[in-house]
């Protein structure tokens, strides 16, 4: 291996500690008691090396949500692949997956969900900043549907992701019933969309439009 590998490697692991013990300070304390004298603390360097790998506080937690939410992407992409060709299956089973497994995810407990020693002000990065979560979503899933749902309209692809998206975080971050509600409505949603462009042979994007 060469030095700048070497090194690349060290950083990836140093930082993969840092948010570690942001995950965990984060998750038993809140949020508003993590501060990098505290990481730095408990990873065993200086404040100096947290600031320089990590930068500021804000940067930390964009960069604890980005980490998270590409676990949850790897899953929901299992799901959609373990459904291929078949929308009305494989985007149910992963909002079903996002729901269950937020569910038993401390972090998301103490982000969205108001548990002890939670606080909101991270939520944000999961509402209304689209950069750690929005973003990545729509385009890992938007990149998985191209692949296995090719008998899609692109168009009507495109649009049904996005409302599958956006449905599926409100669903995660204001929960007002029970998993099985969620998945039943994502569950409509998509047969509504692919009945709409087989009968009317068009782009269901374009329909909507026209209403």
């Amino acid at each position: 291996m060469s030095d700048q590998g070497f090194h690349a490697e060290v950083r990836a692991l140093l930082r993969d500690r840092l948010l570690d013990a942001a995950f965990e300070l984060t998750c038993s304390h809140g949020w508003q008691a993590v501060t990098m004298g505290r990481i730095a603390e408990r990873v065993g360097v200086s404040r100096k090396s947290v600031y320089n790998e990590i930068g500021t506080k804000n940067d930390l937690g964009v960069a604890l949500i980005a980490r998270e939410t590409e676990r949850f992407l790897a899953g929901v992409s299992a799901q959609l692949q373990a459904h291929p060709g078949d929308p009305g299956r494989g985007l149910p089973a992963a909002t079903g997956f996002v729901m269950r497994t937020a569910a038993d995810n401390p972090l998301v407990k103490a982000v969205a969900l108001g548990a002890p020693g939670g606080n909101n002000d991270l939520l944000p990065l999961l509402t209304t900043h689209p950069e750690p979560v929005l973003q990545p979503a729509l385009a890992r899933i938007q990149a998985d549907a191209a692949v296995l749902y090719p008998q899609l309209p692109p168009d009507t692809r495109v649009w049904l992701i996005e409302v599958f998206v956006r449905l599926t975080l409100s669903h995660l971050t204001q929960p007002v019933g029970p998993v099985e509600d969620a998945v039943a409505q994502i569950r409509t949603l998509v047969a509504h969309a692919t009945t709409a462009t087989i009968e009317t042979g068009s782009d269901m994007s374009e329909e909507t439009t026209k209403r």
